[in-house]
């Protein structure tokens, strides 16, 4: 295409300029630029100074030259242009294609892209660093679980064994204040766990058959107590139409209620506490519980109820009154998940009410009849039963040791790793093993493989082991069973549920 056709084709966006081989105007069209005849083209902007070289290198053919995106300004006026230079020993031609518009919205779009690949890439570092930022956290709730629940065995061990001696008054009220304070920062704990359980998605919500009169009553049996020592009322209704036994995660139900009726008698210092059970509707097996929480306590200011489940958050500035702030969050989280709602109202020095629906089912068949636990007994022996405890923590190998010392039928040897519990299981023949999960050198997993892999021996590879840790989950048991263990037991544990689990194993050792 010649500049002349380029010149018709563009007259509305472009300017046609010829020159003479000294530089000057000899004809120009002012479409964007007030060039005159006459004036030298090298005035008109520095560009054009490379117009001397191609002139003076012109040969008999015609030499096209184009360059892009050239700002050219005159007074105020910015233009973005592509260039095209005609150079021929017959005429110098500059055409000047004004696309201003075009590059500023090219600009612009790139400017866009640009700043959308960098929001692209700032929100993968920010994801990337709250999943860094929610893997610590998690693995410092849980080993800080791990340290705290470790001495809290040995507390509240120690006080059941306490108990069981002779105290006067004075005495048996401290052991009370201990036990009371130890469970309390237990359940603490417990909290802890269950919001990084909630916010992992690991918290398992379970469905199962239970007796939802009983649990009912629990807390009517329970409350009651507590109500009469505060001196306040405490009134509670079950509707009678509602099934016997339900079909719903029982743990995380009582959990939910426990929380909201030990809140209201916390927060209640006169009057009354009611708590109400009612049926929403029932189809077919599906049924909605409505379970209602009133009291006449301190209440709570209109402009805190929107954060009132909120993580961490107290209004109550009594510190007397304790507690962390995450019983309500947790309480939201857990009806999330079972799938209800909750709602409360509150006013000052008058009271709240919570409200929380629920969803269950229940089977339409008569239910069946209640198994019995079954008891084990040790095996009859003239020996003693010889244990061997695999713990790092002092107080928690006294207080084990005393326990089985105490009940008169067994021998205890402490290793205090699982390298030392291998020469132990060489040199003896135990009865049973006792294996704490988290040791130093060698832990309880590499032990327990250890001794059932490695050893041809029935003696030794065939021992009972039962792995016991502060990580009370079901995921824990299921890697101890997984790893050859023959039962778990978490901490804190109960005298009575530690001594079932050991005479279980050696019984069962005994009749294989």
């Amino acid at each position: 295409m010649t500049a002349q056709e380029n010149k018709i084709q563009f007259s509305q966006k472009t300017q046609f300029t010829s020159i003479s081989p000294d530089g000057t105007i000899t004809d120009t069209e002012n479409t964007l630029f007030n060039w005159q005849k006459g004036d030298a083209i090298y005035d008109a902007h520095p560009f054009f100074e490379i117009l001397r070289g191609f002139i003076e290198a012109r040969t008999d053919q015609q030499e096209t030259y184009n360059f892009p995106c050239i700002h050219i300004e005159e007074g105020n006026t910015e233009r973005i242009c592509d260039i095209t230079i005609e150079i021929s020993t017959l005429a110098i031609n500059i055409i000047l294609f004004d696309y201003t518009i075009k590059y500023h919205e090219l600009n612009k779009i790139a400017q866009q892209r640009n700043e959308s690949v960098l929001k692209a890439k700032k929100l993968a570092l920010d994801n990337k660093f709250l999943i860094e930022k929610e893997k610590f956290k998690n693995s410092f709730i849980s080993n800080i679980n791990h340290e705290i629940r470790t001495p809290l065995t040995s507390i509240l061990g120690f006080v059941e064994v306490l108990e069981k001696t002779k105290l006067d008054f004075e005495q048996e009220e401290l052991a009370r204040i201990i036990k009371r304070q130890s469970l309390h920062l237990n359940a603490l704990i417990d909290d802890m766990l269950d919001i990084a359980k909630i916010e992992s998605g690991k918290l398992k919500i379970v469905k199962e058959r239970f007796l939802f009169v009983n649990l009912i009553e629990g807390f009517e049996e329970t409350y009651a107590k507590l109500a009469k020592k505060k001196d306040i009322s405490f009134e509670t209704y079950i509707d009678p139409n509602i099934q016997e036994y339900l079909i719903g995660d029982r743990t995380r139900v009582y959990q939910i209620i426990n929380n909201l009726l030990s809140n209201a008698f916390k927060f209640t210092e006169e009057g009354s506490v009611k708590f109400s059970v009612t049926k929403n509707y029932q189809r077919t097996n599906k049924l909605s519980i409505n379970f209602k929480i009133e009291d006449t306590g301190f209440g709570i200011q209109e402009t805190h109820l929107d954060s009132i489940f909120s993580r961490f958050t107290r209004f109550n500035e009594d510190k007397q009154i304790t507690g962390t702030g995450l019983g309500l969050a947790i309480v939201k989280d857990l009806v999330t998940l079972l799938g209800g709602e909750i709602k409360v109202s509150s006013e000052p020095d008058k009271g709240s009410v919570f409200e929380v629906k629920l969803p269950f089912k229940f089977e339409i068949r008569k239910a069946p009849k209640k198994r019995s636990k079954k008891k084990y007994n040790l095996p009859q022996s003239k020996k003693k039963f010889r244990v061997l405890l695999v713990e790092d923590e002092e107080a928690t190998q006294f207080l084990i040791m005393k326990i089985l010392i105490n009940h008169g039928s067994f021998f205890v040897d402490v290793a205090i790793n699982g390298e030392e519990a291998i020469s132990y299981i060489e040199r003896r023949n135990y009865d049973l093993v006792l294996m704490d999960l988290k040791t130093s050198k060698m832990d309880g997993y590499q032990a327990t493989h250890k001794i059932r892999k490695n050893y041809g021996d029935q003696a030794i590879c065939g021992v009972p082991i039962i792995g016991f840790t502060a990580k009370a989950t079901e995921a824990e048991r299921d890697k101890c069973l997984k790893s050859g263990m023959d039962d778990f037991i978490a901490k804190p544990f109960e005298q009575e549920d530690l001594m079932y689990k050991i005479i279980k194993q050696i019984a069962k050792k005994a009749a294989s």
